[in-house]
């Protein structure tokens, strides 16, 4: 599952370089395929090549699990087809990361549950605001309202499922981390009274797993080896970061 979802996942990222060649020639020369790093064919085979390996890692493991790899197949294709085009992208990419709960639930022994799906609505929520914020980092760089207010109410959607159970060290203290690096990322992208959009983006990314360490707290499965794992994951994709742009 692990090795699929990721295989799943980069295919994603090859092919929206695949089909973003034309806008990025024009806005962002630095990527790989307008800056002649890789010839634009080879990336649409590596991409075809991760799906098809991915799916077939994936799609075995249960009749739930072939549904939702076809799914998520299917969100990752169409985004990266139309999101350039229309606003409706920003709901299938927020649908491409809740589609890895679905899948990863599916995989369970007993089955999808009702807590794989709420966690993976949070993430849809939260990553629609993240992507809300990205659409206009290469162009106009204008705020986005509706992707500041969709982070908020991911944030309070948390604090509900907290509210909802018995507040415990373990519940608050991932709560409290997300909350203070969601501040910390639009303060570090304020330039002279000027919010600077595309500086929130990597930062926020990288608080996907701060979001799902929340999430997991508020279930009562908090333990210091997931924190750990999860901080780990954290501190790793702000190092990759510094060598792989994040939008």
């Amino acid at each position: 599952m692990l090795v699929g979802s990721s295989c799943l996942y980069v295919a994603g990222m090859c092919l929206n370089d695949y089909c973003d060649a034309g806008f990025d020639a024009e806005h962002r020369q630095e990527r790989p395929i307008p800056s002649h790093q890789i010839d634009r064919s080879n990336v649409l085979r590596i991409a075809i090549g991760l799906l098809v390996a991915g799916f077939v890692l994936v799609a075995w493991l249960s009749d739930e699990t072939l549904v939702f790899s076809l799914l998520l197949v299917f969100l990752i294709v169409a985004y990266n087809l139309v999101h350039k085009r229309t606003v409706i992208g920003v709901p299938l990419m927020a649908g491409c990361r809740m589609g890895l709960f679905l899948l990863a639930g599916s995989a369970a022994e007993s089955g999808l549950c009702d807590a794989s799906v709420w966690a993976g609505f949070l993430a849809f929520v939260y990553v629609l605001g993240v992507t809300e914020l990205a659409r206009n980092e290469s162009t106009t760089n204008r705020i986005s309202l509706f992707g500041i207010a969709s982070m908020a109410i991911s944030l309070l959607l948390v604090v509900g499922m907290g509210i909802l159970g018995e507040y415990t060290l373990g519940s608050i203290l991932p709560l409290f981390c997300l909350a203070a690096w969601i501040f910390y990322a639009f303060r570090k992208a304020n330039s002279e009274g000027r919010l600077v959009v595309g500086k929130t983006i990597g930062p926020l990314l990288a608080g996907i797993c701060l979001v799902d360490c929340a999430v997991i707290s508020t279930m009562h499965a908090f333990s210091i080896s997931t924190l750990v794992a999860f901080v780990a994951f954290f501190i790793v994709a702000l190092i990759a970061q510094r060598h792989i742009p994040a939008s």
